[in-house]
Formats: structure tokens, C-alpha cells, sequence
């Protein structure tokens, strides 16, 4: 066998060398010649072009001249490796190699070639004659030398290979690709500084208005270039004229498009401007001056000698609490005067909250003695009206407080009209100095970011009071807050139970604030005891019927009680008396998510954002709107601000929902792991991991053991509030995702049983109803999901109904047909 192949290739190369001798490489060729209209310069390595010099190195023009030096005549590869390498079988990778690098000084182009000719399995073919070097590098042809043989070339492929080989198109491609990166880039940057949603357009039509003034520059230095070639009396006028045609179409059909599509950003810029500037300018809201409405702002601390932050804060908050359980003031609230900019003016304040007078100062120490310089302002003349200092021991910082409220309450009594009288009695909270002093570092623990430690320390220091004073109410009431806030972030049923047995000894005492009775609201409501939470709310109310916060809490129960149009009357009621704080409208904006009314609820959310753009929950809630409407772009801008301001489980929750919907389900249950991380014991998070594992390629067995974790964590909660629908439609989507249908079909008729107008609810019970092979029920289900307000276009992209995807469509299709 070795012997045969060594012959064979002995032969070959004969045959090759053969093949070579009928190619003479004349020696003048050496010396210089042209092919059509370009010269060529072997022994300088140097092609002239268009009156400019190309390199071409040394083994590319050695193969040059030996297919110039072929009479137009074919050359197989293996000669010209022969040629070029001394052995035909070389890798003819060389060969292509060395073509394009030659094509590319020629400026030829493999689909419509002007010099070489590709002949396929065969070789190549010079298509032009070779001609002597002439004196100049700029010369006539005459028609025989410059006719390209394009026989088999059509029309078509022509004008395909031209715009490709053309610059303006390679310019056009780079700016393109350029501008796609940098509108990339933009998308990601202008949310986290709160732009505007047209900004991204904007910049969109300055980069396409870009693009005709650099085809414009190019187009008129390639016409410059093609008039001096047209000038040498060439006779390929043909190709060059064919170039600008292309060139023309091309730049005519660029600015074509870009009129479009100029025309209708321009438009949408306009509208989204328009309706950026109507919001600004109408939905601000500002609050009407009340007479008798009083403001306390935070005081500062006026001395180098260090005073800790309870004893300032204890201040303000001492004050309020006082004025509050004075019926002859309407006093703003803590939270809505901690909501104010740190620099807000006089004129803001005003507008803000309503007030006719503010009450400010500073503390200080000197000498072990406590200095508390306080000041009363009218907000509506900007003139100091009144001012005290009160001094003291700072181990008696009660009575401190005291005198300084007896001092402030008989001030503003001289100033606001109407009855003097008040109950001017001890208004101490507890005797016992101790007490006090726990009570308020215990409030300064609570005020803090709403964390597992810092109302861990609270709580503690909240029954340090109440052992010294068993009676201190105000202690008590935070006490009974404190077990509820707890409750709500590590859901532990130990915590409620405490909590709702705090309360509601507090709520016995005959001296029971409004605090306590809120507190025990919120408790009943949470379990799920909406007549008791209404009870306790109402009481609260008949001490202060003006607490925006009862009211909200109130509205919400009657939400729950199906009473929308009361609870909706309480939210504008709490809206009227702090017009201005964006709490109110935060609430009433779920109250409207919740009930399906996406476009109404969009303003509330946009208040939220214009009076104070630092809430990370208004931003996860409009998101979550935008999402609903099927308008991700918004949706990604508004949860992406949301991440800026805080990351949050439930913001990693709506991206991980988004990437879900989008079928990108491997993201999707990364970021549902990252929420998770920061809420391992919520049984939604882990509903929504399990399904997004349930897609994936090599994961669907850790689905199951997700749906266990979630309906586990359900379960526990179920035993604080059996009465929570939500959560018995969670219940039974987990067991018919595990498969079991019997204790699936226990909770669906327990709540088909009651009053539904939630459509989330009824998506639910539609996907345990698939499960469980029961078609005619979960389409019954989906129907009145979609009545309620949920989207088609969302069940469309939900892979849990691809299976229904034929009857939605048709569904669709007869609304679109009817509006």
C-alpha cells in the first residue's frame, strides 16, 4: 500500500509539474503591469489603485503573477500550491487565504468578480487580460479589456454584491450595531437616575437623525472620488456608474425609514412629555391651611456634649402624643411630618401638611443641665410667634417633658381661636422616671428601619417599662405594636398570639389610646376577624375621628367585608386630612390594584413617586401594574428604580415573575432563590421558585419538594386567619400541583362558597382545577378571572395554560372585535 501511494503521488506531482511548464511566467512581469485600469509593481510589492498605493505581501503577489501569467485560462489550486509552496498537496486553506488577501487590494468582490473568477472544484481564472505597465498610473482601456465576463452574473446578485462591497453600507452597519449598544446602555442607567420614560426615546431619534448625516458626509466623498475616476476617460464608466446607483437606492431607502420612524417618535415623545407634565403640574397636591392645625418638626441638637438620640426624639414625639389628645388641636402626625424634605421651607411645610403653626427647637447640655429652646412659628407670616426654654435636670427629663408640653399646650391656647377650656390635668404618662426613660428608648428602637433586631431590642426595653410601671398605657400600646410588626416579618404565630394578648388587656384599660385600639385592629384583621378589627378601629376613631392612619386601616377591613364603596370613602377621607403625604395614596392605589382597577390605580402610585420618589414599594407596585397591562418595558424601568432605592424580596420576586412570563425560567429561579434569601419563610416565594422549576430542563425534581415547602409555610399561616381566602387559593394550588386532588377539591368549594371579586383568586383555583383533570370548572375559572380585570395577553404568555392558548386567542380576538 505504501509503495502504490508513493507512485500516485510521484505521478501527481509530474502531472503537476506538467500543468506548470504550460504556464510561463514571463520575466517582464517582474517589471511592472496593469489588469484592466490598475497597475501592479512586483518587485516594489505594490498595487496602484484609484491613484493610490496598496501593499501586497511578497507570496500573494508571486501567486499574482502566475495566474496573470495564465492567459485567462483556468488554474487548479493544486498548481498554484505547486507554484507558491513547492507541494500540491498543501492545505488549500493557503490558497483561499491568499485569494482574498489579493481580491482585497484589487478591490474585487467573489460574488460579481471584475478580475478573478472563482471556478468551482476547479480553480481560479484571471478574467482580464494582462497588459503592459504604462507610463502613468491613469490610462484609457479599451472596451475589449474592461468587459467583465458576468454571463452567468444576474442582475440581482449584482446589485447584492455591490451594496455589500459598498462603503456606505459597512458605515451604516457599524453605526447601527454602535447606537443598538449604546440604547443598551442607556436602559440600564437613566432608571437608576429617575429619567423620564421619553428621555430614552429622545436619545433614540437623535442616534437615527445621526445616521443620514454620516451617510451624507460619505456619500459625498465617494461622489467626489467616483467624478475624478469618470474624469480619466476610463472605460469602465459601467461599474463605477452601477456603484452609485446602488449607493443611491441604498441612501434613499435609509432615509426613508428614518422619516418614519423620526415622525413617530417624535409623536410618542410629545404624548409621554405631555402626560409627564400634566401629572406634574395637576396631580400635585397641596393641603388647604387649617386654623387651628399645628405641626411639631423634629428637633436638633444644638452642643458638641454628646445627648442620646431617645432624648431628642423623645421631644417631638412627647409633644405630639400630648397635643393629639387635645380635641381643640388637629395635630399632623408623626409620620406625615418625618416625611418632609430636611430643608423644607416655612411655605412647604404649610403647603404640605396644612398647618397654621409649627413648634421647633433644639436641645442641648451645659453644666449636666438639659436646655430645650422651643419656638412657635405662623406658617401663613413666617414670624416667631412665641418661645420658651426649659431646663432641668436631665435625670428628670418626665418632668422635663411635662413643663415644656403645659408651656406649649397654654401657648397655642392663646393663639387659636375658639374654646379655651381643656383638661389641663396631670397628663404624665407614669411617675416612674425609669419607666420613662425605657418607654423612649424603647420608641426610638421602634422608629428605627423596621428590622428583626431593632424591634427585638424595643420589645425588650418596652416590658423593662412595664415591669417598673405595670400601668405606664403608653407602654403597653407600643408594646401590643411592637409584637405586630413583629409578626409581620418573621410570620411566627408565637409573636401574634402575644401580641393580640397585649393588646387586648391594653385595650381594656379605660385609658387605652388610640395606639392600642389600632394595634388590636390590625391583630383581629390580620386573623381574619374583620367585625372585631371594625370594632376596635371604630373605637380609635371615636377618640381622634381625624387619624388618617385608622382610617386607612379601617377602609381596608371594609375592603375585605366587601364594602367597596365605604372603604373607597375612607380613603379619600384619609386623603383629605394629609393630602400631601403619599402613605394615603400608596394604600388606596393597592386598594385599586387589588380590585382590578389598573388605570385608576396608576395616578395614586405616580403621587407617591412625585411626593417622595424614595418608596421602593410604590415603584414594585406600578411595576407590577405595567406588567399586568403587558407594558414590560415600563415594568422593567419602574421595578428597576424599585432595586435603586432597596432591594427587596419582593422586587427580586416581580423580576423573577417577569423572566417566568418570558419563559426564561432558569434566571427566573435564580432571582426567586436571591428573594428567598432575604424571606426564606414565604410560602408565595416558594410557590412561584416551584414553578419556574417545574420548566426548567434538569430541575423539575426539586419542583416537588418547593410545592412542599410552600404549602408547609401556608399551612402554618392558615392557623393564624382561617378565614383568608388568598391564602386558602395558594392551599389548593399547592395540592393539586402535588397531586392531591381530594384536599385540593376541600378548599375549592369552600371558597366558590363565598363572594369573589378578586381575579387573582380565580386564576388560582383555574390552575388546580387543570391539574386536577377538571376542564369545564378551570374554564369557568378563567372566565371570571378575565371578567374581573386579568389580562389575556398575560395568560397568553403564561406557560401554565399553553394548553388553553387556542381558546384565549379566539377569546381575544371577539373583544377586539367588539371595542
Amino acid at each position: 500500500m505504501r509503495s502504490e501511494d508513493h507512485k500516485a503521488s510521484n505521478a501527481n506531482v509530474q502531472n503537476n509539474t506538467s500543468d506548470n511548464t504550460n504556464i510561463n511566467v514571463a520575466q517582464e512581469l517582474h517589471k511592472g503591469f496593469a489588469i484592466g485600469n490598475i497597475i501592479i509593481e512586483p518587485d516594489l510589492g505594490v498595487i496602484i489603485r484609484d491613484n493610490e498605493r496598496y501593499h501586497l505581501a511578497p507570496k500573494a503577489m508571486e501567486v499574482l503573477i502566475f495566474l496573470a501569467s495564465s492567459n485567462c485560462e483556468v488554474v487548479s489550486r493544486e498548481q498554484i500550491l505547486d507554484f507558491g509552496w513547492g507541494d500540491s498537496k498543501a492545505s488549500k486553506t493557503n490558497i483561499t487565504h491568499i485569494i482574498s488577501e489579493i481580491r482585497h487590494a484589487l478591490d474585487d468582490h467573489k460574488e460579481c468578480p471584475t478580475f478573478i473568477q472563482t471556478i468551482p472544484r476547479k480553480g481560479y481564472r484571471m478574467i482580464l487580460p494582462t497588459l503592459g505597465k504604462p507610463s502613468n498610473s491613469l490610462f484609457s482601456f479599451t472596451e475589449q479589456n474592461s468587459t467583465i465576463n458576468n454571463s452567468q452574473v444576474t442582475r440581482w446578485s449584482l446589485s447584492i454584491a455591490l451594496l455589500k462591497s459598498s462603503r456606505l453600507f459597512k458605515a451604516s452597519a457599524t453605526y447601527v450595531f454602535i447606537s443598538w449598544i449604546l440604547l443598551q446602555v442607556f436602559s440600564i442607567v437613566l432608571p437608576i437616575f429617575n429619567a423620564p420614560n421619553w428621555v430614552t426615546k429622545f436619545i433614540t431619534l437623535l442616534l437615527i437623525i445621526g445616521l443620514p448625516v454620516m451617510l451624507g458626509l460619505h456619500w459625498l466623498r465617494d461622489i467626489k472620488n467616483k467624478r475624478l475616476l469618470t474624469q480619466n476617460k476610463s472605460n469602465n464608466k459601467k461599474f463605477i456608474y452601477q456603484q452609485l446607483a446602488v449607493d443611491s437606492t441604498f441612501v434613499l431607502a435609509v432615509l426613508g425609514v428614518i422619516y418614519y420612524l423620526s415622525t413617530h417618535l417624535l409623536i410618542f415623545i410629545e404624548d409621554e412629555a405631555a402626560s409627564a407634565a400634566q401629572i406634574t403640574q395637576v396631580q400635585i397636591p397641596v393641603a388647604i391651611t387649617v386654623k387651628n392645625a399645628v405641626a411639631v418638626l423634629s428637633f436638633t441638637s444644638n452642643t458638641e456634649q454628646p445627648i442620646p438620640n431617645y432624648v431628642i426624639s423623645g421631644v417631638q414625639e412627647e409633644l405630639i402624643s400630648l397635643l393629639g389628645r387635645k380635641p381643640e388641636f388637629q395635630v399632623s402626625s408623626l409620620r406625615a411630618t418625618n416625611s418632609l424634605a430636611d430643608n423644607s421651607s416655612i411655605a412647604d411645610i404649610k403647603n404640605r401638611l396644612g398647618v397654621k403653626y409649627i413648634v421647633e427647637g433644639s436641645v442641648k447640655i451645659e453644666q449636666q443641665q438639659l436646655i430645650i429652646n422651643t419656638v412657635l412659628i405662623d406658617s401663613q407670616s413666617g414670624f416667631q410667634v412665641w418661645s420658651v426654654v426649659t431646663t432641668g435636670d436631665l435625670k428628670q427629663l418626665l418632668n422635663i417633658y411635662a413643663e415644656l408640653s403645659r408651656k406649649v399646650v397654654n401657648a397655642l391656647h392663646l393663639l387659636v381661636p375658639g374654646d379655651k377650656l381643656s383638661n389641663n390635668s396631670n397628663d404624665l404618662p407614669t411617675s416612674n422616671f425609669e419607666a420613662y426613660d425605657a418607654y423612649l428608648q424603647g420608641k426610638e428602637n421602634y422608629r428605627q428601619t423596621k428590622s428583626i433586631n431593632s424591634l427585638m431590642s424595643a420589645k425588650k426595653l418596652f416590658k423593662q417599662a412595664l415591669a417598673l410601671d405595670p400601668k405606664f398605657i403608653l407602654a403597653s400600646s407600643a408594646l401590643c405594636s411592637t409584637f405586630l410588626e413583629l409578626y409581620i416579618l418573621t410570620d411566627d404565630p408565637l409573636e401574634y398570639k402575644n401580641g393580640l394578648d397585649v393588646c387586648e388587656l391594653t385595650a381594656s384599660y379605660q385609658e387605652a389610646s388610640v395606639e392600642s385600639y389600632l394595634s388590636l385592629g390590625k391583630l383581629y384583621d390580620i386573623n381574619g376577624r374583620y367585625s372585631k378589627a371594625k370594632q376596635n378601629l371604630e373605637m380609635a376613631l371615636n377618640l381622634n375621628n381625624n387619624n388618617p392612619e385608622v382610617l386607612i386601616v379601617l377602609a381596608g377591613v371594609y375592603s375585605k367585608l366587601k364594602d367597596t364603596e365605604l372603604a373607597t370613602q375612607l380613603y379619600l377621607q384619609a386623603i383629605d386630612i394629609e393630602p400631601t403625604y403619599w402613605y394615603n395614596y400608596y394604600q388606596y392605589g393597592i386598594f385599586l390594584y387589588y380590585s382590578g382597577q389598573y388605570e385608576k390605580a396608576i395616578p395614586q402610585f405616580n403621587k407617591v413617586n412625585l411626593l417622595n420618589d424614595k418608596v421602593a414599594l410604590a415603584y414594585n407596585a406600578l411595576g407590577g401594574i405595567y406588567f399586568l397591562l403587558m407594558d414590560i418595558e415600563n415594568a422593567n424601568i419602574a421595578w428597576s428604580k424599585a432595586l435603586a432605592i432597596e432591594p427587596s424580596a419582593l422586587t427580586y420576586s416581580n423580576l423573577a415573575t417577569s423572566l417566568y412570563f418570558l419563559h426564561q425560567y432558569e434566571d427566573a429561579v435564580t432571582i426567586y432563590q436571591q428573594s428567598l434569601e432575604l424571606t426564606p419563610d414565604d410560602n408565595t416565594l416558594w410557590g412561584n421558585l416551584a414553578d419556574a422549576l417545574k420548566y426548567t430542563k434538569n430541575q423539575q425534581s426539586k419542583a416537588t419538594s418547593a410545592y412542599e415547602k410552600a404549602l408547609l409555610l401556608a399551612k402554618n399561616k392558615e392557623h393564624i386567619n382561617p378565614n383568608d381566602v388568598d391564602l386558602q387559593s395558594e392551599i389548593t394550588r399547592y395540592y393539586s400541583e402535588l397531586k392531591q386532588c381530594v384536599s385540593a377539591s376541600s378548599y375549592n368549594k369552600n371558597i366558590l362558597s363565598k363572594e369573589i371579586k378578586d381575579p387573582y383568586i380565580y386564576y388560582s383555583l383555574s390552575i388546580s382545577f387543570f391539574n386536577c383533570k377538571q376542564r369545564t370548572q378551570a374554564e369557568n375559572m378563567i372566565s371570571k378571572a378575565i371578567e374581573l380585570g386579568y389580562s389575556i395577553e398575560l395568560l397568553l404568555a403564561d406557560p401554565q395554560f399553553l394548553y388553553y392558548k387556542e381558546e384565549l386567542t379566539l377569546l381575544q380576538n371577539s373583544e377586539n372585535n367588539s371595542s
